[in-house]
């Protein structure tokens, strides 16, 4: 008697394009590396020396203290919430963590301390594949023996059936052929052309989805096509294909256009965005590209040394940045800063310039009186100016004409180490060497306190 096999799949009828969101949440999230051991050794040999004999007691103390030495905290303290269908970028210098971080949302790295929540389940415990997340990473990892479509279609074959099942339509596809045989033969004819391959019922849903996908990203010419004949944007773009293909609760993305020349990084940072608003999938967004940062995110997360300095969105972090890091990390070319003596209620001195702010700072700088401070503005903010006991004298080092804009890196008089930068217009022609006058708009400016860095409307 002939077995007959039925296989229930649940279907959509077009592609997710709204994916089942998640809210994304970290809680006093920790990450820590063994040092190397010459390290701990070196560092014992100062805390044991002059020690002939160690005692029990003193066996344990050492035993304690190897164990601190022996570790690296590269991620301290890590409190985020990333809301349903938010892009959340982190951004940080190389070395900050922020890809570490991602990559224990990920399950890649093993985490030592904190809650992982995704959607409403904890997913410190789980493996990776388990965590219904989708990364693209740095490099593509694109399987260089498959064509597009099979690079698309990889992690949809690998998915368990019952996580198929997203929209709120089901079809019931019947299928008489034995299961063993559909495999058999969607393996043995899988190398040959799309239009010449054998579709089981699950490969023609996978069809379907990929197709959809591809059509998407505008790679459905490219199906046939193996990676090496492909060029970097269209890598990226099948990387991103075979994330949204998945329909994740959520995507991670680990600098994804780095390896792309200027033109086509903008151009896809422009795609990524618009596919991101029209999916809806919730996204963490790792770069160290201030620019990238600043037009991608709904919200920013800037890292530094392991830490979070400030979560806002973009405009909030550029103009009012948390702290001296912060304010420096954000902006091209970087906020300048000058060292200034408090004396109130508004007025802040140098040797080469008084200034006096708008009122709404008298209540923040009454505690400061006397006080040095830091004084920072960005170089849009400074303009060329006349002779004034507010503005500073400076003299010209470097003049940077872009066309469009003209950067200058000027040295006070009197101060030749001291250097910062202003952005003027390109109809000013300025030459090294020439002394001119810049005045700060007073609106504009941001002070920090010298010893710990943070923004003194924080205080």
């Amino acid at each position: 008697m002939e077995k007959t096999i039925t296989n229930k799949l649940r279907f959509e009828t077009k592609l997710s394009i709204l994916a089942s969101v998640a809210k994304v949440v970290l809680e006093k999230v920790y990450k820590s590396f063994p040092s190397s051991s010459k390290e701990s050794t070196e560092a014992l040999k100062v805390e044991t020396l002059g020690i002939p004999t160690l005692t029990s007691s003193s066996e344990q103390k050492v035993k304690r203290d190897r164990s601190k030495l022996s570790k690296i905290n590269v991620l301290r303290s890590i409190n985020l919430t990333v809301e349903d269908g938010e892009l959340m970028v982190l951004v940080g210098p190389s070395g900050c963590g922020k890809s570490t971080l991602l990559r224990v949302i990920a399950g890649l790295e093993e985490l030592t301390g904190g809650n992982i929540w995704i959607g409403d389940r904890l997913v410190n415990n789980l493996l990776p594949k388990e965590r219904d997340l989708a990364m693209v990473f740095q490099n593509y990892a694109l399987y260089p023996h498959l064509r597009v479509y099979d690079n698309i279609a990889f992690g949809l074959r690998r998915m368990e059936i019952g996580r198929w099942g997203k929209g709120e339509m089901e079809k019931n596809i019947s299928s008489s052929t034995p299961s063993w045989i559909e495999n058999l033969l969607v393996g043995m004819t899988r190398s040959l052309p799309l239009g010449w391959r054998y579709l089981s019922q699950k490969e023609k849903f996978i069809a379907r989805r990929v197709g959809e996908v591809s059509k998407l990203l505008q790679i459905d010419t490219l199906l046939d096509r193996f990676p090496k004949q492909l060029s970097g944007g269209q890598k990226q773009r099948v990387a991103l294909g075979r994330a949204i293909a998945r329909n994740p609760q959520a995507f991670l993305m680990d600098e994804p256009l780095s390896n792309l020349d200027a033109q086509l990084r903008t151009e896809t940072r422009t795609q990524i965005v618009k596919l991101q608003r029209q999916l809806g999938t919730t996204t963490i967004y790792v770069t160290h590209d201030r620019t990238e940062a600043m037009t991608m995110g709904d919200r920013i997360a800037v890292m530094d040394r392991g830490q979070i300095q400030q979560i806002a969105p973009p405009l909030e972090i550029y103009n009012r940045p948390a702290n001296r890091f912060v304010a420096e990390f954000i902006g091209s070319p970087p906020m300048n800063f000058i060292e200034v003596r408090v004396k109130t209620p508004l007025l802040i001195n140098h040797a080469l310039f008084s200034l006096t702010l708008p009122q709404t700072w008298a209540k923040f700088l009454e505690p400061y009186e006397g006080r040095s401070l830091l004084l920072g503005i960005r170089p849009e903010h400074l303009s060329i100016s006349s002779p004034a006991p507010q503005n500073l004298p400076v003299q010209v080092d470097l003049v940077e004409a872009l066309g469009n804009d003209t950067y200058i890196s000027v040295s006070l008089r009197e101060s030749p180490d001291s250097c910062l930068q202003a952005r003027i217009t390109p109809e000013l022609v300025l030459q090294a060497g020439e002394s001119i006058w810049l005045s700060m708009a007073s609106d504009k400016i941001h002070l920090f306190e010298p010893e710990t860095g943070r923004a003194i409307w924080q205080s």
